[in-house]
């Protein structure tokens, strides 16, 4: 990578951030799904945000970074995720071998490199600064790890281990020093020397839309329309259809099941989404997050039609009850009806559903349900058979028949 370590000229960015850090988010870890399964992440993005603030002497309050961390529960995330994209000027993706295969984060490079690919500045594609997270194997290496390697290739421990081994141990830190200061040099100089220009980028998931037949992940939604609650409900809470109900009304930027598929496909799981009438077989051959509306069953008829649905519902469908716990009505009638879902469950004979009554805990969960039942599905769902002709294995404690003499009665004879 050319001019790293060369002095920057103090050429200030009116708008937007110096970079935009890019990662594979991790799935929570089982022995406590509390824990930040991405804090080192979040340690480089502080220490690369503090190095640049060095270099440019800004107030260290002073936003020279974005790290999608730093989103509200309510918030739309792609949308500020693609604003972000359009008014940074490096992107710094951290290539790890989840990186390279989830679609999500190759989505946010590849919205990236659209905006250079249009834009008239200087040396654009200095403008992507990769950096070598977690190593790849030889022989999956790539012409992007390559250039992620050049980065400071020369740096003990760097190529072997990746800048992660280097952020978590203490033997390590000159190294990592070393390295964050040539990431921080080269960001501040070539947002500096070719500033981009604000610019639209094209949304992450704008291709991705997922069909039933493609589907790795549900997001499946029991939920009463706006035709079937009363009409003194909280405004922005229902719509025509299940699939787009906000139970915190208007302090969610996104319909309920957008932030269960957002959070699956930052997982890597192409995700679609349905209401649980509509659902049909996807719940049986997919990973599953229920969400679950307790006034779905205020109503005789979407009672027994979610009853039919627990009935058979497998064990890596995990369902969520959903109440506004700010809503009045959530307080009295809300609560009542939760509890029949819950018996509901438990005739069915499956575990409690957990219950949320605020979006920061809706949204803090979801990594650790959609983990959980991406983890039962592999561990319960049935393999399916293959069509392939079984192929008799040979034993060695039983000879296969042969048409002639075996080699010892050849001995005999001989």
């Amino acid at each position: 990578m050319t001019g790293i370590g060369a002095a920057a000229a103090p050429v200030a960015i009116e708008q937007g951030t110096y970079f935009f850090l890019s990662y594979a988010h991790s799935a929570p870890m089982l022995e406590d799904p509390r824990l930040d399964p991405d804090r080192w992440v979040k340690v480089f993005f502080d220490d690369l945000s503090d190095a640049i603030r060095g270099r440019i002497s800004a107030p260290d309050d002073r936003q020279v970074g974005f790290f999608d961390a730093q989103l509200g529960s309510g918030a739309d995330w792609e949308q500020t995720l693609t604003a972000a994209l359009g008014n940074t000027q490096v992107f710094v993706p951290l290539y790890s071998p989840a990186y390279l295969s989830n679609s999500w984060p190759l989505g946010e490079l590849e919205a990236f490199r659209r905006r250079l690919k249009a834009s008239p500045v200087a040396e654009k594609y200095r403008h992507i600064v990769p950096v070598l997270w977690i190593p790849l194997p030889s022989w999956d290496q790539t012409a992007e790890t390559r250039e992620a390697l050049e980065l400071a290739g020369d740096v003990a421990g760097y190529a072997e281990n990746g800048l992660r081994a280097l952020c978590m141990l203490a033997g390590y830190r000159p190294a990592y020093e070393e390295v964050l200061s040539r990431i921080a040099t080269e960001v501040t100089q070539i947002a500096q020397r070719h500033p981009l220009p604000p610019s639209v980028v094209p949304k992450v998931a704008e291709a991705r839309h997922t069909s039933r037949a493609d589907a790795q992940f549900v997001a499946v939604v029991a939920a009463p329309t706006r035709a079937e609650v009363p009409a003194d409900r909280e405004p922005g809470v229902y719509a025509e259809h299940s699939e787009q109900w906000r139970p915190f009304g208007e302090d969610q930027a996104l319909p309920a099941a957008k932030y269960v598929a957002s959070t699956a496909e930052r997982l890597g799981l192409a995700t679609h989404i349905t209401s649980f009438a509509a659902a049909g077989d996807l719940m049986a051959r997919c990973p599953s997050v229920l969400l679950i509306d307790p006034w779905i069953v205020s109503d005789s008829a979407g009672e027994h039609d979610l009853a039919l649905v627990l009935k058979r519902l497998p064990r890596w469908v995990i369902p969520l009850m959903v109440l506004n716990g700010d809503d009045p009505l959530t307080a009295a009638e809300g609560s009542r009806f939760a509890d029949r879902v819950a018996r509901m469950l438990q005739v069915a004979n499956r575990p409690p559903a957990k219950r949320v009554t605020q979006l920061p805990e809706f949204v803090q969960i979801m990594p650790e349900l959609v983990t959980e039942a991406r983890r039962q599905f592999l561990k319960n769902a049935p393999v399916v058979p293959s069509d392939r002709p079984r192929v008799r294995r040979p034993q060695l404690a039983r000879p296969e028949p042969s048409d002639g003499p075996s080699p010892a009665q050849k001995r005999n004879d001989d």
